[in-house]
């Protein structure tokens, strides 16, 4: 009896929290759905034969899902778009991934030849070159949903690694940072006697103030790469790992970004012990002018223990549900994991099943539903588009 209260107080409490957080931010009359994906670009383990190298030096990449994560392949990409397009909303449109992309990764042989002194990088588009067959056609997919309308990527930060602390580890001769860079790799899990790197994945994280300045001049290199690459300015930041000092806002802007990502209560670095907190919402404005995004629909069908979440769909529609209840836009959250098959197509499947399922039933529930880009939500929020 005191287990099924405690189960209905738990349910109230998150169907309370659910329809509480989309009460302050901007609205809209119109039921538009954005769907986030972070980390396309990024390298994190390369490939199978990667995979198995760490899980035989001892590193327990079977027990994060992140141990499944590279980049997508043509395959991947293809079976993606597949399922993009098996849905259309009530003006004719596909649905439309917004990949939070990061443009470059670290250049390993570079680095490995200055005895890990310097730091190099190289675009996604020659680590997938490097990868093999298949990646043959890749980038051109990539073109392809930008030109469809599919597939409209903003910008992740530069490297989805915290350079500093990457060479800092491999000077040291970091275990882990040692074996999984010996593989191409970066930010496994730690072996469990040594010291952890906190933050290995958070590019924009500072201990002082003045590490603020290099990472504004990655900021220009990795914006110019992007625009170089996928044809557009980007206009949207969110940051890796969710980390970044208010302090770049300034340089965000300079650079075309006029939407940032952030978290809705959260504690921000400026660097020498000093941080930042406000509480954050969709379309509240920054120093610089720049809206605020604010997510508000996960949808994670691979979770972090390896298993199928089985309640991801039913969890992200109750999230919408409450969205549209407060004429709040409906900004799915997700990661690239869950769609990358390179290590373990099962989940890739399963993943693709449940996103198959959550479209059908978006357009099912809510026939005037609008499937977005994140620039096309800003648009109809704040430029009347």
């Amino acid at each position: 009896m005191l287990k099924n209260m405690f189960c209905k107080i738990m349910s109230i409490k998150q169907t309370l929290v659910t329809n509480l957080k989309n009460i302050p931010g901007a609205k809209t009359k119109r039921k538009l759905v954005v769907i986030y994906v972070d980390d396309y670009g990024s390298i994190r383990v390369k490939n199978k034969e990667a995979y198995e190298n760490l899980l035989k030096a001892g590193l327990a990449v079977d027990k994060t899902r992140y141990g499944y994560d590279t980049l997508c392949t043509t395959e991947d990409l293809q079976m993606l778009f597949e399922v993009l397009t098996s849905v259309k909303d009530c003006k004719g449109h596909h649905a439309v991934f917004t990949p939070l992309a990061n443009i470059a990764n670290p250049d390993f042989d570079k680095i490995r030849k200055t005895g890990y002194c310097q730091y190099y990088r190289e675009p996604f588009t020659h680590t997938m070159e490097r990868l093999g067959s298949a990646y043959d056609g890749a980038y051109d997919l990539w073109k392809q949903g930008i030109t469809e309308g599919i597939f409209r990527p903003e910008y992740h930060g530069t490297e989805h690694v915290s350079v500093w602390k990457l060479m800092k580890a491999l000077r040291e001769k970091h275990r882990s940072t040692m074996v999984s860079f010996e593989n191409d790799s970066v930010a496994s899990p730690f072996f469990p006697d040594e010291p952890r790197i906190a933050n290995a994945t958070a590019v924009f994280d500072v201990v002082k103030a003045s590490d603020n300045e290099p990472l504004k001049d990655d900021i220009r290199v990795g914006l110019d790469m992007f625009e170089r690459l996928l044809g557009y300015r980007a206009t949207q930041f969110t940051p890796g790992a969710g980390i970044y000092s208010p302090s770049l806002h300034s340089c965000l802007k300079e650079c075309g970004i006029t939407g940032i990502h952030v978290n809705r209560n959260k504690a921000y670095p400026l660097g020498d012990g000093v941080y930042s907190k406000q509480f954050l919402y969709l379309g509240k404005r920054n120093n610089m002018g720049q809206h605020y995004i604010v997510r508000n629909c996960p949808f994670e069908p691979f979770a972090d223990n390896r298993a199928r979440n089985s309640s991801a769909v039913s969890v992200c529609l109750d999230n919408i549900d409450a969205a549209f209840r407060w004429h709040a836009p409906a900004m799915i959250s997700t990661h690239r994991v869950n769609f990358a098959g390179a290590i373990e197509p099962t989940h890739r499947n399963q993943s693709l099943n449940d996103l198959r399922e959550l479209l059908t039933e978006i357009v099912k529930r809510w026939p005037d539903a609008e499937f977005v880009s994140g620039a096309d939500m800003l648009n109809v929020l704040f430029k009347g588009k």
